[in-house]
């Protein structure tokens, strides 16, 4: 069996590559025909496409493929590189396709779109934020426009009329989460229409505000996601939560501020516990110290939702648990919560329970209603869904079981078109948080002293601010990004390989943005990143690392490990041990490299192997109030991949 699973993926290979050889054959034919001609080539595929259902023969992809190549070069002056091609492929087939940080996913994604949009039902390109998808948008319409394809761009502003154009178009680029958002308000409307009196259906006139309340989607039939494995597996268990909220205070703000000012009074261990790093449990003197003193007028409040002992344990896991700047950030008077894999910030998530209220009630900001859920599901439950599913990422190994088992998605790595000249220097390791950035500080200043370029990354944004302060103290100039992607920080991000220059960073901020070197730094050793703390799962910090040495450019990398940081102190204390002891042999030096790369893996690997679990438990024993929707697959998919 496995020698038979090894050939076929052989043939796969062999086969992909004479469909890359023959459509850059191809394509060079076309460079003398007209727009005209291509056009009528691109119909003549939709012609085909349709009335085979949507399969394409060699023949018929090696010429969409050539005439994709020809519309990009006569529309963006860049020839598609074959790693391009392969990729292209491979995702059209209905696979995730590991291209490397740099080779150029954006252009690639063409093809397989084109491809998927011949069958007449449209094609979703999800991305990651909606930067993004405006970008990708913009750069490839035009190309699309001269095969005579039309493109959408989803945009959480836009009205009803304008969301049902875009998915109108051959082509729909938007953030992942629109896709689903405008799922669940179509799943709502069909619900709501179908409670309507019998009468109302007599009415022959559509109104605008019937129309409004028409479907926007047309199906979910074709996506192609790019950066997958954030998506479908850091963010898949990630509720897609469609609610709505009374504007202005809680009705039981004041008992949220009250139980803030009860909680200064109970101790850890003798009032209540922790459980599990993430919920609070009271004591029995906890229990009765809630109850003992409390004022009459609190205990019967008219507007309680909840008894008051839950209001003091919200106040307490509020204050205990959640930290400011790491778990979630204020601005505008806001509390916004923070994703603990990127560091990035989300404008539109809020906690339910009555934990956002409680954090409300610590930072003293307006405490706003709780929100009514309308609907729910999961990213995982909802990208199921698609008849046919494909992407890109470039961090795709480690998780080819879970793409297997649970979209019915193979992963095929694509080569690099130039060889890497990534440096991957030896973990920098300290006894303290302080220290560490201290070493941080001082291997920057060194880069940027050699004519070199710095991206720190961070996984949280109270550790950039202080790796800034440092940077501050010292007097070197940096940038320092705040976790908001739009076309400032990618504007920054694409600064980063300028001569000299110091960004500090999120671990994900500006990702899908090209890093351009200078010509004097890619000459002094080119970008140089620091990974300022281990992230529990190795994808996470290849994903950073791989913004250095992209497209055969010089780089380097290190990352920086204190014993106090929470992966080495509670995860793996025993590393943090080792690092103690080895500290305490070399005085006076606080830093030095320890052989530990083992001992990493094996540790990063318990945790991708424990969320594997839990989001398998998820799968299978999901809730029914998450599912929500009854035609919600939850059965495990059966896609043919059929390279």
């Amino acid at each position: 069996m496995i020698a038979w699973l090894k050939q076929r993926r052989r043939t796969s290979a062999d086969r992909i590559s004479e469909l890359v050889a023959s459509s850059r054959s191809q394509a060079i034919n076309f460079r003398d025909s007209s727009d005209d001609e291509l056009r009528f080539r691109s119909l003549s595929l939709r012609q085909f496409a349709q009335a085979s259902g949507g399969r394409l023969d060699d023949e018929r992809l090696v010429l969409a493929a050539a005439v994709m190549c020809e519309s990009i070069r006569r529309t963006l002056g860049k020839e598609i590189f074959d790693t391009q091609l392969r990729a292209g492929f491979v995702v059209g087939c209905g696979a995730v396709a590991e291209m490397q940080t740099g080779e150029g996913k954006t252009i690639a994604v063409a093809l397989p779109a084109f491809i998927r949009c011949l069958d007449g039902r449209g094609v979703h390109v999800a991305t990651t934020n909606d930067y993004l998808a405006r970008r990708d948008h913009d750069l490839l319409s035009p190309a699309f426009a001269r095969l005579g394809l039309t493109t959408g761009l989803l945009e959480d502003s836009a009205s009803i009329h304008r969301k049902r154009n875009a998915y109108q178009a051959d082509v729909t680029y938007g953030p992942s989460h629109a896709f689903g958002f405008d799922y669940l308000r179509d799943q709502l409307s069909r619900r709501t229409s179908s409670l309507r009196r019998m009468g109302d259906r007599l009415f022959s006139v559509v109104t605008e505000r019937d129309s409004d309340n028409q479907p926007v989607q047309r199906g979910l039939h074709n996506a192609i996601i790019d950066e997958i494995d954030h998506v479908l597996i850091d963010d898949a268990t990630t509720p897609l939560l469609l609610s709505d909220s009374t504007e202005g205070e809680s009705p039981d703000a004041e008992v949220h501020r009250e139980a803030m000012r009860w909680s200064d009074r109970f101790q850890v261990n003798d009032d209540f516990y922790v459980i599990n790093n993430n919920h609070i449990r009271l004591s029995e003197e906890g229990f009765s110290k809630v109850y003992g003193g409390a004022e009459e007028y609190v205990l019967t409040h008219h507007s309680l939702v909840r008894p008051w002992h839950e209001y003091v344990t919200l106040a307490i896991r509020a204050k205990v648990i959640y930290q400011r700047d790491v778990h979630y950030v204020v601005r505008n008077e806001r509390v916004q919560l923070v994703d603990g894999s990127t560091g990035r910030i989300f404008e539109d998530r809020t906690w339910s329970d009555g934990l956002q209220q409680a954090v409300e009630a610590r930072q003293n900001v307006l405490i706003r209603s709780e929100t009514r859920p309308l609907g729910r599901i999961t990213r995982q439950n909802f990208y199921r869904q698609y008849r046919f599913l494909g992407g890109m990422t470039g961090t795709a190994n480690g998780c080819q079981k879970e793409f297997a088992s649970t979209y019915g998605l193979p992963v095929e790595v694509i080569p690099l078109r130039l060889q890497c000249r990534r440096v991957q220097l030896p973990d920098h390791y300290s006894r303290t948080t302080a220290e560490k950035h201290v070493g941080i500080v001082d291997e920057a200043e060194s880069m940027i002293t050699c004519g070199r370029a710095v991206l720190i990354g961070t996984l949280s944004i109270a550790e950039s601010r202080e790796i800034a302060e440092q940077l501050r103290f010292r007097g070197l100039r940096f940038e320092l990004l705040n976790g908001v992607q739009d076309e400032n920080e990618a504007t920054l991000i694409a600064r980063a390989g300028r001569r000299q220059a110091i960004t500090v960073a999120t671990s994900l901020a500006g990702r899908g943005t090209d890093i351009v070197l200078d010509d004097d730094v890619a000459k002094a050793g080119g970008l140089h990143v620091i990974v300022a703390q281990r992230h529990s799962l190795a994808r996470v910090d290849r994903q950073l690392i791989g913004r250095s040495a992209r497209c055969g450019d010089p780089g380097s990398a290190r990352i920086f490990v204190a014993a106090e940081d929470a992966i080495a102190a509670v995860d793996a204390p025993w590393i943090a041990r080792a690092i103690l002891r080895s500290m305490d042999q070399v005085e006076p030096n606080p830093c030095r490299t320890l052989p530990l790369d083992r001992q990493w893996e094996r540790v990063q690997s318990r945790h991708q192997k424990t969320q594997f679990a839990a989001r398998q438990r998820l799968l299978l024993n999901e809730r029914e109030d998450d599912r929500m929707f009854t035609n919600i697959n939850t059965t495990s998919p059966h896609r043919c991949w059929s390279l």
